[in-house]
């Protein structure tokens, strides 16, 4: 194996990851967070410390793109030298978007099952920052991370190194940037940049593996970003889904679709419709088996026969997980829930206030005689 130049590129990654925070500290030490201030409230904290990192995070993916462009001009590269195939790019980028959706779900089951333990942090950079930071966020760090990706695999397949052998050094030279997170966390980084280096091999083409980062953002951004903060007084609110009793909207957050909730205005005992709910089902139902389908169907020309039927289930289990996560922000927007009184299967009758009535009546009438 040639390690050099590809070398300089593998390096890049995990040295521009431990680095760029110092670099930050020490180019900008105004910005980061003041002593800690009795005056100041966990609401700001948390909002300075979500605004720094993102500017962090904005700093290091500039300067990993800055260095992968200076490597290209150094050491020129050529995809043609590679002899990698080539696709439709509508193709690729309705692939890319898919089993980006797919990775998404998968990732946030390894992310949940490692934080339950206690073992692995959840970090997604500009998570908890403002709108108008996360988008930036996510836009350069999906470019110069897969930049920075597609350059190294091409890079040593380039100096007579095989496909697999490249993802792989690749993948871990990714993973051991998130060393400082733990081992765990440092896996499934490495999982991620398997994922990520197979999709640019399989279609040879940088739309790929790009258009799968942005829908692992876009999952991130309007599923899980929007369940992370309960308490959050910007939840929006959904048209259409009042309270039957006191008439009033009710946040999104405020609705939950399986269980009985007290409405925050009036306290009464409320539940999503017995006829949305088995709207809901029978949608979800027909969903995953459509999601089977159509993953087969992506995958039979791609993938070998034997391998379908092992990749079938667990990519449409992704791609089934991100969408109940999307379906909170998007679908409720689009199609409200209707709300009832009591539990799902049974509503009130106010049958109180009826006996209430036939009692007084009876004592009207005992009291008459």
């Amino acid at each position: 194996m040639e390690f050099s130049p590809s070398v300089l590129l593998l390096v890049l990654y995990p040295v521009v990851g431990l680095a760029a925070p110092l670099v930050f500290s020490s180019l900008w030490p105004k910005k980061l967070p003041p002593a800690p201030n009795l005056a100041v409230g966990d609401e700001d904290k948390k909002a300075a410390n979500a605004r720094l990192g993102a500017l962090v995070s904005l700093f290091a993916y500039g300067s990993l793109m800055c260095g992968t462009l200076l490597y290209q001009l150094l050491f020129p590269l050529s995809l043609d030298k590679v002899g990698l195939p080539s696709n439709s790019r509508v193709w690729t980028t309705l692939i890319g978007g898919y089993l980006g959706i797919s990775w998404a779900g998968v990732s946030i089951w390894f992310l949940a099952l490692g934080a339950a333990t206690g073992r692995m942090r959840r970090e997604i950079p500009g998570l908890m920052a403002p709108l108008r930071l996360q988008i930036p966020v996510w836009l350069m760090e999906a470019l110069a991370e897969e930049t920075w990706r597609v350059a190294a695999i091409v890079g040593l397949v380039a100096v007579q190194n095989s496909p697999p052998f490249s993802i792989a050094a690749v993948a871990v030279a990714f993973g051991s940037a998130y060393l400082r997170l733990g081992l765990q966390r440092a896996a499934v980084a490495t999982l991620e940049g398997v994922f990520f280096g197979f999709l640019f091999l399989w279609q040879g083409s940088f739309l790929a593996p790009f258009t799968a980062h942005l829908a692992v953002h876009a999952v991130y951004l309007w599923g899980v970003g929007q369940s992370q903060d309960r308490e959050s007084h910007k939840t929006w609110q959904m048209p259409g889904t009042k309270c039957p009793v006191c008439q009033r909207n009710l946040k999104l957050l405020q609705v939950k679709m399986s269980d009985v909730f007290e409405c925050p205005s009036c306290k009464a005992s409320l539940s999503v419709s017995d006829g949305y709910q088995n709207v809901m089902r029978f949608t979800a139902a027909f969903s995953f088996c459509s999601l089977i389908v159509l993953t087969i169907l992506l995958l039979k020309d791609w993938v070998p026969s034997n391998l379908v039927f092992w990749l079938t289930y667990p990519v449409s289990y992704g791609v089934a997980t991100s969408g109940i996560f999307l379906y909170r922000r998007l679908f409720t927007r689009l199609f409200p829930p209707r709300l009832q009184l009591g539990t799902p299967n049974f509503i009130t009758l106010n049958l109180e206030v009826r006996h209430e009535s036939k009692t007084s009546n009876g004592e009207d009438h005992v009291t008459k005689r």
